[in-house]
């Protein structure tokens, strides 16, 4: 469901979704978006105001907090996902679009190096130290969360993605609804995607770079989460299997769907 922000891209929560045992996540209190950046006063106040948020989580590496922005009397927690230390360069938006072509192709070919990029990306992130550090984190966050809980990244779709996934998993949302909910940032994003390919068709005149230049940036293919999915079922039994080796009991998941659930 759309959250209506006129300066936040990627914004929509996940109330209202089913689970298999005929419950409904409630609304207006599981949010996710794109960097509050540049979130105007006007959106401040819905989300304070309408949403009643408490809590914000940026998944952002160092990297890219250019700004840290958000509703007042919100708790702002920096829950980092992603080793960084060697991708070297600016990872925000408008620094990858000033980069030369030979810039970005090495920019790009270190992420796909490091397996921070590419279809088995999301399996690096839920696999490495500091993801699976800061996924727990995130779970406990809502655990404790005093009203409604927002997530970002920069462009709301691989790790706040991925956050999605495992909450929706938690309260027992079925698969194919979580791959739809995933690939709704096409739709809410397709301004941006459509932006962003001409620019890069525009410097390279090459699809490909071009196509990776929306998958980096604004867009999402299923493959990615497709391949974690059964990456999660495959090693831990199911992606309940992965929340409980993070750490999350039985008891808390408990906690999770009270809270969350209607």
């Amino acid at each position: 469901m759309r959250v209506e922000l006129t300066s936040v891209w990627n914004a929509r929560e996940l109330g209202g979704y089913k689970t298999i045992d005929g419950m409904s996540v409630k609304s207006g209190m599981l949010l996710r978006t794109g960097r509050l950046d540049n979130i105007s006063d006007e959106d401040k106040y819905i989300l304070q105001n309408t949403y009643h948020v408490s809590d914000v989580i940026d998944f952002r590496m160092d990297m890219e907090r250019v700004k840290t922005n958000f509703p007042d009397g919100a708790e702002y927690h920096h829950v980092n996902i992603i080793d960084d230390s060697k991708l070297g360069k600016k990872a925000d938006k408008g620094g990858l679009f000033e980069m030369s072509t030979e810039e970005f192709l090495e920019f790009i070919g270190t992420a796909e190096s490091l397996g921070i990029f590419g279809e088995d990306m999301y399996i690096t992130f839920l696999e490495n130290e500091v993801g699976q550090k800061g996924y727990l984190e995130f779970l406990k966050i809502l655990l404790k969360a005093q009203g409604a809980v927002l997530w970002h990244c920069t462009s709301g779709k691989d790790r706040t993605g991925l956050g999605a996934m495992l909450i929706l998993s938690a309260l027992g949302v079925d698969e194919e609804t979580i791959i739809k909910d995933y690939l709704l940032t096409n739709e809410y994003n397709a301004e941006r995607i459509a932006n962003t390919r001409r620019i890069f068709l525009e410097k390279t005149n090459d699809e490909e770079i071009a196509e990776k230049a929306v998958l980096l940036m604004d867009g999402v293919s299923e493959k990615p989460m497709k391949k974690v999915l059964a990456y999660l079922k495959e090693k831990y039994g199911s992606v309940m299997g992965y929340i409980k080796f993070l750490g999350i009991s039985d008891e808390e998941i408990e906690i999770l769907k009270e809270k969350y659930l209607i």
